[in-house]
C-alpha cells in the first residue's frame, strides 16, 4: 500500500446493513493471507500478511448536511472502496456521496460491489425498479466535472449471497481484488491452508491405528503368556480403551465433517481386531458397550460408501451385543443410550432402502429409548438431544409416506429441543447443525401443509446456520453437502408455484455445490444421491422453460449416477428403479415435447411403457410412498399418451386408471394444490375425460407443440 494511503479499503454502507458491515469488517481485517503470497511484489507494493487497517464509520449521518473532513480524510486514504449494495444503499444519499468523492479521488477501477440483497440495474426496468441494489453512482461513471454521467459502470462485484458467490468465495473476491492476486491461486492457496490442519488430526488416526495394531499383538501374546502380569495387562487395556473413546468422540467429530472417513475406518478396523485378541480373557460390559460403538461407527462409513449389505451386517452385531447389555441392566443409562444408537442405525439403514414399515418400527423403538433416557435425568443435553434426533428420524418416515400433520408434529417437537439446546452452546458446532435439520426438517413439512412461505422461511433459517459455519470452517463438507441441499430444496418448492427462473437459479447452486462434494468425496455415494435429485429437479425446470438440451444434458448425467449408485450397492435396486424411471419420464418428455408430429411424440414415449411397469410393480409393494407414487403415475400417464397416440384407447385408459390409482391410495390426494402429484391427478382426470387431450396439449406437467 502506498505510503499515503493509510486504508486498505473504505467500507461505504447505509446503517441498515450495519450487521453486513460489521461481519465484512471483521472478516477482512481478520483474514490471513497464505504464507506463500506474503512478500510477493504487486501493484501496491509487497503482499502483507494481512489486510489491517479497514476503515469502518460508525456514526450516523442522517442529521449531517456534509460528509465532514473525517471521512474526506479517510476517502483520500483508502486504496478501495467497498460498497455494501443493497436496496437501502442503493436510496443513500450518503453512499453515493461517498462514491462520487472517492471516484473523484481515485478514478473509477477501485470501486468494488458486495451485494447483499436486491439486484444490480434492476432501476432499468420500471416494474423491478424497487429491487435495484446498485446507487446511481455506482452505475454510472462520473462525467469530466465530477458529477454522475450517464455512461454505465460495471463496477467489479461480489455477491454474499448463497445464491451467488457465497461468503467465503465472496470474500475471496475482495481480498484478490485488493492485493492484485489472481483469484484462483488464492482459493487454491485457502483451501490448501485448511487441507493442512485436516492433515495433522487425520495424522492422529494413523498414529491410533498403529497403537491398536501393537496392543492387540501384545494381548494376543498375552493370551498364553502366563507371565505377564495382571497390572500390565491391566494398564495396556485402559490404555486401548481411552484410545477407542478418543476415536469414536473427539476425533470422529473432527474428522467426519472434513469428509475423511477413510482414516477413521483404518483405525476403527483395528480397535476391532484388537478387541478379539481380547475375546478370550473375555470383556466387560463397558468394553462390550464401546466396540458396539466402533460398530456404529464403521457401519456408517459403510453408507456413506453406498455398501448397505455391510453396513447392515455392523448394525445387527452391535445391536445384538448392546440389546443382550440393556437385558442385563434394563434401568443402565450407559445401556438404554448405547442401545438406543444400535436401534437407530438399523432404522435408518431400513430408511436409506426404502422400507417404511421396518424405519418406522425401528425409530418408535428409538424414541422411546430416549424418553426413558429424559426421565432418568431431564437435566442432562445428550439425553435432551436423543429425542431431537428421534422425534426428527420419526418425523421423516411420516412425511415420506404422506402422514403430514403426525410429521409436523413430531419436527416440531424435535425444533423445541434443539433450539433451547443451540441457545444454551452457540459456539458448539454440532448443536448448531441439530437446529438447522430441525428447521429443514419442518419446512418440508411446512410445504407439504400448504404453508410455502412458511418453508421457505424455515429454509432461510438453516442456511444462515450452515453459512455461519463455513465462513468460520469452510473445509467443513458436511455443511456444504447441507447447504447444497438447502438450495435444492429451494429450488423444488419455487418451482412447485411456477416460478421457474429464481428455481433455476437456485437449483443451479445446488448443483455446483453438489458437483464440488462429489468430486471431493467420490466414494461418498450419498454426495451421488443429492445430486441425483438435483438434476432431476433442474431438468425439470430447463425444461418448463424451454431449454430441452440442457434439460437433456442433466437428464443423461442423472442416469449415469443412478448406474454409478446401483453398480455400489445391487441392493438400493428399488432407489434405482424408482430414481432410473425418474430419469426416464424426463429424458420421455423432453423428446415428446421435441416431437414435430404425433407420430413422432408417440415414439418417444413408446420406451416408458416398459418402465411404468416396473415402477408400478413398485409401488404396489409401497403404496403410501410420495416419491414413488408421484413418479409411477407421471410414467403411467405418459404411457398411456402413448397409445392414446397411436389410436388405442383402451390401453391408454387402462394406463390412465392405472395412474389415477397410484396416486389415490397415497395421501397425494390430500397435499396442496401445487403438489406434483396433484398436478398428475388433475392431470389424469382430465384424460380419462377425453381420451384426446394429449394430441391437443396438456397443461402444468405435460406440453405438446402442436
Amino acid at each position: 500500500m502506498a505510503e499515503e494511503l493509510r486504508y486498505w479499503a473504505f467500507l461505504s454502507y447505509s446503517h441498515a446493513d450495519e450487521r453486513w458491515a460489521s461481519w465484512l469488517h471483521r472478516q477482512l481485517e481478520a483474514y490471513r493471507v497464505p504464507a506463500k503470497l506474503v512478500g510477493r511484489s504487486s501493484s501496491s507494493g509487497p503482499i502483507p500478511a494481512h489486510l489491517r487497517p479497514v476503515f469502518r464509520d460508525r456514526e450516523e449521518l442522517s442529521v449531517a448536511n456534509d460528509l465532514g473532513d473525517r471521512l474526506r480524510a479517510a476517502l483520500r486514504g483508502a486504496s478501495y472502496l467497498v460498497v455494501i449494495c443493497s436496496r437501502s444503499s442503493a436510496k443513500s444519499r450518503w453512499v453515493e456521496e461517498e462514491i462520487r468523492q472517492f471516484k473523484r479521488y481515485h478514478g473509477e477501477d477501485r470501486v468494488l460491489a458486495v451485494i447483499v440483497d436486491g439486484e444490480p440495474y434492476a432501476s432499468a426496468r420500471p416494474e423491478t425498479a424497487a429491487d435495484e441494489c446498485f446507487p446511481r453512482a455506482l452505475r454510472y461513471r462520473l462525467s469530466p466535472d465530477g458529477e454522475v454521467g450517464n455512461v454505465r459502470a460495471e463496477p467489479i462485484a461480489a455477491d454474499l449471497r448463497r445464491m451467488g458467490d457465497g461468503k467465503r468465495l465472496a470474500l475471496l473476491k475482495l481480498v484478490s481484488r485488493i492485493l492484485d492476486l489472481n483469484l484462483d491461486e488464492l482459493v487454491q492457496r485457502d483451501a490448501h491452508r485448511h487441507q493442512q490442519q485436516l492433515t495433522i488430526v487425520a495424522a492422529t488416526a494413523t498414529i491410533l491405528s498403529g497403537i491398536f495394531a501393537s496392543l492387540a499383538v501384545a494381548a494376543l501374546r498375552a493370551r498364553d503368556d502366563a507371565i505377564v502380569e495382571r497390572a500390565e495387562a491391566i494398564s495396556q487395556r485402559t490404555q486401548a480403551e481411552g484410545l477407542v473413546e478418543f476415536m469414536i468422540g473427539d476425533l470422529r467429530k473432527k474428522l467426519a465433517p472434513s469428509g475423511h472417513l477413510e482414516a477413521l475406518d483404518a483405525v476403527g478396523e483395528r480397535a476391532l481386531v484388537y478387541y478379539r485378541a481380547q475375546a478370550t480373557h473375555g470383556l466387560d460390559a463397558s468394553a462390550l458397550g464401546r466396540r458396539a460403538r466402533v460398530l456404529h461407527m464403521l457401519g456408517d462409513i459403510q453408507m456413506h460408501r453406498g455398501h448397505l449389505s455391510a453396513a447392515q451386517a455392523q448394525f445387527e452385531q452391535a445391536a445384538r451385543t448392546t440389546g443382550e447389555l440393556l437385558r442385563r441392566e434394563p434401568l443402565a443409562p450407559e445401556r438404554i443410550f448405547n442401545h438406543a444408537q444400535s436401534v437407530y442405525w438399523v432404522g435408518y439403514l431400513g430408511y436409506r432402502r426404502g422400507e417404511d414399515d421396518i424405519a418406522r418400527q425401528e425409530f418408535e423403538s428409538y424414541l422411546r429409548l430416549a424418553e426413558h433416557l429424559n426421565r432418568i435425568d431431564a437435566r442432562k443435553e445428550d439425553w435432551q438431544a436423543e429425542v431431537d434426533y428421534a422425534s426428527s428420524s420419526l418425523g421423516t418416515v411420516l412425511l415420506d409416506t404422506g402422514q403430514v400433520p403426525q410429521a409436523a408434529a413430531a419436527f416440531r417437537r424435535a425444533l423445541d429441543y434443539s433450539a433451547r439446546l443451540a441457545r444454551g452452546a452457540p459456539e458448539d458446532r454440532d448443536r448448531q447443525v441439530d437446529l438447522a435439520q430441525s428447521y429443514a426438517w419442518l419446512a418440508d413439512a411446512e410445504f407439504l401443509s400448504g404453508r410455502l412461505d412458511s418453508a421457505l422461511d424455515l429454509r432461510t433459517q438453516e442456511a444462515a446456520i450452515y453459512e455461519r459455519l463455513l465462513a468460520a470452517t469452510p473445509s467443513d463438507l458436511e455443511a456444504s453437502a447441507a447447504l447444497a441441499f438447502n438450495s435444492y430444496s429451494r429450488g423444488r418448492m419455487l418451482l412447485a408455484i411456477d416460478r421457474i427462473d429464481p428455481a433455476t437459479a437456485s437449483l443451479r447452486v445446488a448443483q455446483n455445490k453438489a458437483e464440488w462434494l462429489v468430486r471431493d468425496a467420490p466414494d461418498d455415494v450419498g454426495h451421488k444421491r443429492s445430486l441425483v435429485n438435483i438434476d432431476l429437479v433442474l431438468g425439470q425446470a430447463l425444461l418448463d422453460a424451454g431449454e430441452r438440451q440442457p434439460a437433456r444434458q442433466v437428464a443423461e448425467r442423472a442416469g449415469v449416477l443412478v448406474a454409478s449408485v446401483v453398480r455400489a450397492d445391487p441392493t438400493l435396486g428399488d432407489w434405482g428403479i424408482e430414481q432410473g424411471g425418474a430419469v426416464q419420464v424426463l429424458k420421455g418428455r423432453i423428446d415428446a415435447q421435441a416431437a414435430e408430429t404425433p407420430q413422432a411424440c408417440a415414439a418417444a414415449l413408446a420406451s416408458l411403457v416398459a418402465d411404468a411397469q416396473r415402477l408400478r410393480t413398485l409401488s404396489d409393494t409401497r403404496p403410501t410412498r410420495l416419491t414413488l407414487a408421484r413418479v409411477a403415475a407421471e410414467a403411467a400417464m405418459l404411457a398411456g399418451d402413448h397409445f392414446d397416440l397411436t389410436g388405442d384407447v383402451r390401453s391408454a385408459r387402462l394406463w390412465w386408471g392405472a395412474g389415477l390409482e397410484i396416486l389415490e391410495r397415497s395421501e397425494i390426494p390430500r397435499l396442496p394444490d401445487y403438489d406434483r402429484g396433484r398436478k398428475l391427478l388433475r392431470q389424469l382426470n382430465l384424460r380419462r375425460q377425453d381420451s384426446k387431450v394429449a394430441v391437443r396439449g396438456g397443461t402444468a406437467i405435460v406440453t405438446y407443440r402442436w
